[in-house]
C-alpha cells in the first residue's frame, strides 16, 4: 500500500539528522530485471519507484514495511547505477542512485541529490568506513558522513550497505559556505597515469594547467565542477598546487623544503594543518589506495580564500577530501604489513604493491606527503596530532568500544542485517557478498584474519593493537629531534577557518 510521504520533511531535514539514523530501508520496485549491474546510469521506466524510511538494525526481517506514518522518501524518477574501482564487476555490486530526475529536477534528501550506497564487499566486518570516517570527524577533517542501510530490489533482499555522504556542491556548501563554487578535482588513475602531483613541464617548457589535463581520453585529475567555464577550467589553479608543493622556484636543493620560505607558500595555497591531520589519520588506520600507495581516490577542492571566493582561480586555496575507504585496517592484496609503515617514509612501504603491479623496484612518488614532512614545522605538527590520536581515538581500548563486541557498538548496528544476506551459518551468502555469516562473526566480533585467494584481513583490533605499539616505538627515535609537543598545537583540531583575501573587484 502506498502511504503518505513527506517530501518537505526529507528535502529540509539537516545531514546531521539523517545520518544520525542507526538503520534505513531502501525499496527499489518494478525496476528491469536486466538492469541488476548497470555500468551506465539507468534512468527509472514506468512503475518503478524508489522508497526510503528508518528501521530498526536489531529487525528479524528482510524488508521490514515502513512505520505508519509512511517512507521518509519516495519517486518515481530517478537513475540508478552500480559504482566503484576495483570493486565494480564483483557478485555484490555498490550503487550510485541519482534523485534530480524528478519535474523539478529538486529532489533532495536533507539536501542530497546523490546517494551511494557501497557493498563493503572487501570488507567482512563491515565497520572498516564507518570507523575511518569517524576518525577523521573527530580529527577535524572535513569528510562524508556515514550510515547504513538495507536495500532491496525488486522485493528481493541485496543485503547491508554504507551509506557516504557524496562530494558535491552541497556537500561543499555545507564546508565552505559561500565559497562553494571553486574548482572540485577527483584524483584518479588516467592517461597522465595516477594523481602523484609531480611537477610536469610541457615540451615548450610550459608550466601551466594544460599538462594536467588531456583534450581527449581519461582525465588523471578530473575536473567535477566549473567544467564549461573556460576561465575556471583551465587547470591553472592545480598547476600552481603542484608547483608550490614541489618548490618549483626555491633554491636549495632537497634542503628548500626545511625553510620558511617552503613552509609560507604551502600554507599560502592550502590548508596544510588538515592535511597533516588527514596523513596521521589515514597513516595509522593504515588506508593505501589513496594518496600513498596508488595514488588515487582522493578529492583536491579549491575554495579561494574568504572575501574572494570569485577569484578562486588566481588566489588558489586547496583542501584535501578523503574519499574511499573500505581497504583499511588491515585489508592488503599484496604481502604488505601496512601496520608497520614507518610514519614519515610513507613510500618505503609500497614496494610489494608497485612488485604485484607488474612495476619492479618501484615505490609510491606522493611530493605532498614526502615534501612536506621534510619541513621540520610540518612534521612536528604531523607527529603531535599521531601521537594525539594514540592518546585518545587510535588505540586498542578506543576501537574495541567502537566496534562494540559485547554491545553498544557498531556490531549491533550491522549483525542482523548482515546475517540475513545467507540462510545458513557457513554457506554461501545469496546477495554475493564473499564471506559467510561465520566468516563475518569470526572477522568482526572475534577479531580473527582471514586469508582469501590473494588477499589477507587483519581483523580490526588486532590491526590497531599492532599499528599502535609500532607507531609508539617509531616515535621513541622520532621524539629526539621533534620533542613531545613541539609544534605548540592543541588538539583534537577543528577545520580551520578559511583564509582572508580580498574582495573581487567591482
Amino acid at each position: 500500500m502506498n502511504r503518505v510521504v513527506d517530501r518537505d520533511h526529507a528535502a529540509a531535514m539537516g545531514k546531521d539528522e539523517f545520518f544520525g539514523q542507526e538503520m534505513y530501508l531502501a525499496s527499489v520496485t518494478g525496476w528491469p530485471p536486466e538492469k541488476l549491474t548497470p555500468e551506465d546510469p539507468v534512468r527509472s521506466p514506468a512503475g518503478a519507484r524508489f522508497a526510503l524510511w528508518a528501521t530498526d538494525p536489531a529487525d528479524v526481517r528482510h524488508i521490514p514495511p515502513p512505520p505508519s506514518e509512511g517512507a521518509l522518501y519516495a519517486s518515481t524518477a530517478f537513475s540508478m547505477v552500480n559504482s566503484g574501482n576495483r570493486t565494480l564487476r564483483v557478485p555484490k555490486r555498490s550503487w550510485k542512485i541519482d534523485l534530480t530526475l524528478g519535474d523539478a529536477g529538486n529532489d533532495r534528501i536533507a539536501g542530497m541529490s546523490h546517494l551511494n550506497f557501497k557493498a563493503m564487499y572487501n570488507d567482512p566486518s563491515q565497520m572498516r568506513e564507518a570507523l575511518a570516517w569517524r576518525l577523521f570527524h573527530k580529527a577535524g577533517v572535513p569528510a562524508s558522513r556515514h550510515t547504513y542501510t538495507k536495500l532491496a530490489i525488486n522485493n528481493r533482499y541485496q543485503g547491508l550497505f554504507s551509506v557516504i555522504e557524496e562530494v558535491d556542491r552541497r556537500y561543499l556548501k555545507d564546508r565552505f559556505g559561500v565559497n562553494d563554487r571553486g574548482n572540485l578535482y577527483k584524483a584518479a588513475c588516467g592517461d597522465l597515469g595516477c594523481a602523484t602531483l609531480e611537477h610536469r613541464v610541457g615540451d615548450n617548457g610550459d608550466d601551466d594547467g594544460r599538462q594536467y589535463r588531456v583534450a581527449k581520453g581519461q582525465q588523471t585529475y578530473v575536473l567535477k565542477t566549473n567544467e564549461d567555464d573556460l576561465r575556471a577550467n583551465s587547470y591553472d589553479d592545480l598547476a600552481q598546487l603542484v608547483r608550490v608543493v614541489n618548490g618549483i622556484g626555491l633554491s636549495g636543493g632537497d634542503g628548500r623544503f626545511d625553510t620558511d620560505g617552503y613552509r609560507e607558500s604551502v600554507e599560502q595555497i592550502m590548508n596544510v594543518r588538515c592535511f597533516l591531520r588527514w596523513a596521521s589519520t589515514n597513516l595509522l588506520i593504515g588506508s593505501w589506495d589513496n594518496y600513498f600507495a596508488t595514488p588515487s581516490n582522493f578529492f583536491l577542492y579549491n575554495s579561494g580564500r574568504s572575501g574572494g571566493e570569485r577569484d578562486f582561480v588566481e588566489s588558489a586555496y586547496f583542501t584535501l577530501l578523503p574519499w574511499d575507504y573500505d581497504n583499511s585496517f588491515g585489508i592488503d592484496y599484496f604481502g604488505t604489513r601496512w601496520q608497520y609503515t614507518d610514519v614519515v617514509d610513507w613510500p618505503s612501504n609500497t614496494r610489494n604493491y608497485y612488485h604485484n603491479n607488474n612495476r619492479p623496484g618501484e615505490t609510491s612518488r606522493i611530493p605532498l606527503v614526502q615534501n612536506i614532512l621534510r619541513n621540520r614545522e610540518f612534521v612536528r605538527y604531523y607527529l603531535d596530532h599521531l601521537e594525539h590520536l594514540l592518546d585518545t581515538d587510535f588505540n586498542p581500548d578506543a576501537v574495541a568500544a567502537q566496534i562494540g563486541a559485547d554491545g553498544g557498538g557498531l556490531w549491533d548496528r550491522v549483525r542482523q542485517p548482515a546475517y540475513l544476506e545467507s540462510d545458513t551459518p557457513d554457506g554461501p551468502p545469496f546477495t554475493g557478498r564473499q564471506f559467510s555469516n561465520d566468516e563475518v562473526y569470526l572477522t568482526a566480533c572475534r577479531q580473527n584474519e582471514r586469508n582469501r585467494g590473494g588477499s589477507h584481513v587483519e581483523g580490526i583490533y588486532h590491526y590497531v593493537r599492532m599499528r599502535y605499539d609500532r607507531a609508539r616505538q617509531q616515535l621513541v627515535d622520532l621524539r629526539r629531534l621533534h620533542p613531545r609537543s613541539s609544534s605548540g598545537a592543541e588538539f583534537p583540531g577543528t577545520v580551520e577557518a578559511l583564509p582572508t583575501g580580498s574582495e573581487h573587484p567591482e
